[in-house]
């Protein structure tokens, strides 16, 4: 039933003076628990309506919700106390409270104490049902949980993911690791390096050219995003205290506007210009709008090289790098970087990190030379293995032998679906499995991981951990096109309290 009949069913229930009570939420699993809560409700009420989380705006942890939005309403249509189950749209039930206009709203007894609520989601809704003058009851089930069903069943996650978790909580649990989240929000964070701008234009292939030998694409709509160093920043943002962002700028008005929009607020942009004629790097990316297939990229390289930058750059980092705690080098191989600005960061004795990305324009030259004795180095299996020149030997093993020629503290070596592996400088060895089977856009993936672990390595959360909070992040970052998404610390946290309940 869609809104337009729910809207009309509505108005003939208000007209023969039914009672309407409304219930939400995404029901995966359904227990015992949501039974009584039905029957309970349905005995305050003339008609239930039994609104559903549409499957996108689940966020309960990886690989949820287990049966789709499609699957979980048909079942609630098959229960005798439930008069009418639909799909809302949104992440709380407000919609459906709008669309339906309850005499009741009912919920459950765990959210009694609604400041337990780390969403807040309840005090919109609640503000919702008071607008359409009604009230709302908890009803008093046996609680029960179904991520704890799904969890014990293993029906979300995969053997080694399984076994990784159980290794998990063997060391801590989610109050712990709620602590350690909070912990990490004194340090000052400096991120130095390119700023990229995503473009990414939407449309169809249309097919080959009548009179020329290429295929024409057709636009619909275009969307742009803040990448590299920024987007790097923006996911830190809810997890330090105060970010200083230092990156080249070519003060073009849109993306000026875009910056103006997009990033943080606790994130203090340091804008190096070099001349009139630098431009911002901006990476175009041509996507299919149905498939969501890149096509073909087109990308706007800036020209980093000479005095004149680096000696803005020198002089910035000379009066930064005191007031920070740590220091991210996010080098996406324009030329950013050269021996004397390198040389600034690794002698100011503050924990550093880096990534190095091998990009089309440079992939001939690419190399990770300039980036020895540091704390941390988040480098990509196959930018690892090109480093070496070898495609055979275990990755662990080549992690290994490089972390110790190049004298760094730790190595994350990211894995695509195959995991994450750290390494640190006594050769102890820590393995993450993936928790996105299926990602939409690998685009920012390393990005957050290297955000977060050096916040958490820098703190000294055990490196197993520090794993599974860096790959969580990873997990939502891909599951969106593009760099849409951000870096959000209470969904984070949800999604650990729902694993390792």
């Amino acid at each position: 039933m869609n809104n337009l009949e729910i809207k009309k069913l509505v108005l003939k229930l208000n007209k023969e003076g039914k009672k309407i009570g409304l219930c939400h939420g995404v029901f995966d699993v359904l227990h015992f628990g949501h039974l009584m809560h039905f029957k309970s409700a349905k005995k305050k009420c003339d008609f239930l309506f039994v609104s559903i989380t549409e499957d996108q705006f689940v966020k309960k942890g990886p690989n949820r919700p287990t049966h789709t939005h499609h699957e979980r309403v048909y079942f609630l249509n098959s229960l005798d106390m439930v008069d009418l189950a639909f799909i809302a749209k949104g992440e709380s039930g407000v919609n459906s409270i709008n669309l339906v206009k309850p005499d009741i709203y009912f919920k459950g007894n765990d959210f009694k104490n609604n400041l337990l609520d780390k969403t807040k989601k309840i005090f919109l809704e609640i503000d919702a049902v008071k607008r359409h003058k009604g009230k709302i009851i908890y009803t008093n089930e046996k609680h029960m949980s179904s991520s704890t069903i799904i969890n014990k069943l293993q029906l979300a996650l995969n053997d080694n993911q399984v076994k990784f978790l159980k290794s998990i909580k063997k060391l801590t649990n989610f109050r712990k690791l709620e602590k350690s989240l909070n912990k990490i929000k004194k340090d000052n964070v400096m991120v130095v390096g390119d700023l990229i701008i995503d473009k990414y234009v939407f449309g169809k292939v249309q097919g080959k050219s009548g009179k020329e030998p290429h295929m024409v694409f057709s636009n619909e709509n275009e969307e742009m995003y803040i990448g590299g160093s920024a987007l790097i920043a923006n996911h830190l943002s809810e997890f330090a205290k105060k970010i200083t962002l230092l990156t080249d700028f070519g003060n073009e008005p849109d993306i000026k506007k875009l910056l103006n929009t997009k990033l943080k607020k606790n994130i203090s942009h340091i804008k190096l210009k070099k001349n009139n004629y630098l431009n911002t790097c901006i990476k175009t990316r041509f996507v299919d709008s149905i498939s969501k297939y890149k096509l073909f990229g087109s990308y706007l390289i800036p020209n980093l090289e000479g005095l004149e930058f680096q000696n803005l750059l020198n002089n910035r980092l000379n009066s930064l790098i005191k007031h920070q705690d740590i220091i991210i080098v996010a080098d996406y191989s324009n030329n950013f970087f050269n021996n004397n600005s390198l040389k600034l960061i690794k002698n100011s004795k503050k924990f550093i990190s880096a990534m190095s990305q091998k990009n089309s324009n440079n992939s001939s030259f690419h190399s990770l030379n300039h980036l020895q004795k540091i704390h941390l180095l988040c480098i990509n299996e196959g930018e690892l293995r090109n480093e070496v020149r070898d495609k055979k030997t275990n990755i662990d093993l080549i992690a290994k032998n490089y972390l110790r020629k190049n004298n760094l503290k730790t190595i994350v070596v990211t894995r695509g679906i195959e995991g994450s592996l750290l390494i640190d400088e006594k050769l102890n060895e820590y393995y993450c499995p993936a928790f996105n089977s299926k990602p939409i856009d690998k685009i920012g993936a390393g990005d957050s991981m290297l955000a977060i672990l050096s916040l958490l390595l820098k703190n000294k959360i055990h490196p197993k951990i520090s794993l599974l909070i860096a790959s969580l992040a990873a997990s939502k970052v891909i599951n969106n096109l593009g760099n849409r998404y951000t870096l959000n610390k209470i969904e984070l946290e949800r999604d650990l309290e729902f694993l390792l309940k």
